[in-house]
């Protein structure tokens, strides 16, 4: 009976051992910061989550073997979409659902829409209004140029995923789109662009967009919907907004579009990168010290070139929970023939047209046993050591080890 207490808890020191940078900065900074900054209740409850994420505070994930005994231990994961150490499941199921909405042989494009840096205050002030604000007229802009004959004539089926930073976490607002090359008629039919390679013309496309995006903006000023307060409080004079808006339009807004490369399922792995991953990865930390920060980033300046960066801890976990978004708040919107509310109708329509097979969402109501095999071929109700039946205990309560090697013994 002691050898068994003993060789469990060996398993589960081994189990909540691994190393995971980020968690480690929080541990270390988060305190401090909060106590000398404002955080919102949602950062609060992230960097709570990242600090326990894998350690036994959140509990634990026990399964045995029916036939050999063997035992393997794994401390909870907090599951926050904003932990980078929880995401890579969710990342690998939406990949599958998404790739399931593809239509066959159709050319799919990738486009970017971003927004002058000036904005970046403002943004970050009232970020759930303006990041809705950046959807709607992103997604405005595309089905009216598309709808257009000289153009495609038809409306496609657009994804959109917001993206806040940039390489080296410092905000950086943009929406990545993954956009088909055909679309449907109003007489109900798909039909696909005329040019090979080419969509919509850039120019236009920047054009609309500044100017569905301020028309919008300027009337949430006058309604007054706007927070101005921190580094916008000087554009509550009207003089000031007048003259933030007439330097705005004087912008050039270049947006990207291009035809995806190696393959439209690679522009859902490209786009899942952004939906589930997280301002910066564990991979990128390569040191937390008693003080600093040390992270790799590329600079695009340098043409690519792999760099490091070290920041304060305070000035990391600031960098870092700028990028939390509001509760409740999407980071993937659909639109066009993928709009949530008709999708798997206009979808049976395309494959009716095209004579081509429907598959469903392959991940949909599956369980988490069935979603290892699937997304992993790992089967965990099969034993790794002899391949007997497997039995998952429910998530135990959280416990110290030191309180566990005490029951145990």
């Amino acid at each position: 009976m002691m050898s068994d207490a003993i060789k469990f808890y060996q398993t589960l020191c081994e189990s909540t051992g691994k190393e995971y940078p980020i968690r480690d900065a929080f541990q270390s900074f988060y305190s401090s910061y909060a106590d000398s900054h404002s955080v919102s209740s949602e950062q609060s409850k992230a960097a709570r989550c990242i600090s326990e994420c894998k350690t036994g505070t959140l509990g634990y994930n026990i399964s045995y073997c029916e036939s050999c005994g063997h035992i393997e231990i794994h401390a909870c994961s907090c599951n926050n979409r904003n932990c980078p150490c929880c995401q890579s499941p969710q990342e690998q199921k939406w990949i599958m659902a998404r790739n399931s909405e593809l239509v066959e042989g159709c050319a799919y494009y990738h486009s970017i829409f971003t927004v002058p840096f000036e904005l970046n205050d403002l943004i970050f002030e009232n970020q759930k209004l303006l990041y809705n604000l950046m959807f709607r007229c992103t997604s405005e802009t595309l089905l009216t140029l598309c709808h257009d004959k000289q153009h495609l004539g038809a409306t496609p089926g657009i994804i959109m995923v917001l993206h806040t930073w940039g390489q080296q976490l410092n905000l950086h607002p943009h929406i990545h789109c993954c956009l088909s090359g055909g679309g449907l008629t109003d007489s109900g039919q798909f039909i696909e662009s005329r040019h090979k390679g080419f969509l919509l013309p850039e120019g236009a496309v920047g054009k609309m967009f500044r100017g569905k995006f301020m028309e919008k903006l300027k009337t949430c000023y006058e309604k007054g919907l706007l927070s101005l307060n921190g580094k916008c409080t000087k554009l509550r004079n009207r003089y000031n907004w007048k003259e933030f808006v007439d330097s705005l339009y004087e912008k050039t807004w270049i947006p990207f579009i291009k035809e995806t490369f190696n393959g439209n399922g690679n522009a859902i792995t490209y786009l899942a990168r952004y939906a589930y991953r997280t301002a910066i990865s564990n991979s990128r930390i390569t040191s937390v010290t008693d003080t600093n920060v040390t992270f790799s980033y590329k600079d695009y300046a340098d043409n690519g070139a792999s760099k490091l960066k070290t920041v304060t801890g305070d000035e990391f976990i600031g960098l870092f929970l700028q990028h939390i978004l509001p509760k409740g708040f999407s980071r993937v919107r659909f639109s066009g023939f993928l709009s949530n509310c008709y999708k798997t109708k206009k979808l049976k329509l395309i494959h009716k047209l095209r004579n081509t097979i429907f598959i469903p969402n392959p991940v949909k109501g599956k369980t988490m046993a069935e979603l290892m095999l699937l997304l992993y071929n790992r089967d965990i109700c099969t034993c790794s050591q002899c391949s007997g039946h497997v039995i998952q205990f429910p998530r135990g309560k959280p416990f110290s080890n030191r309180a566990l090697s005490c029951s145990l013994t």
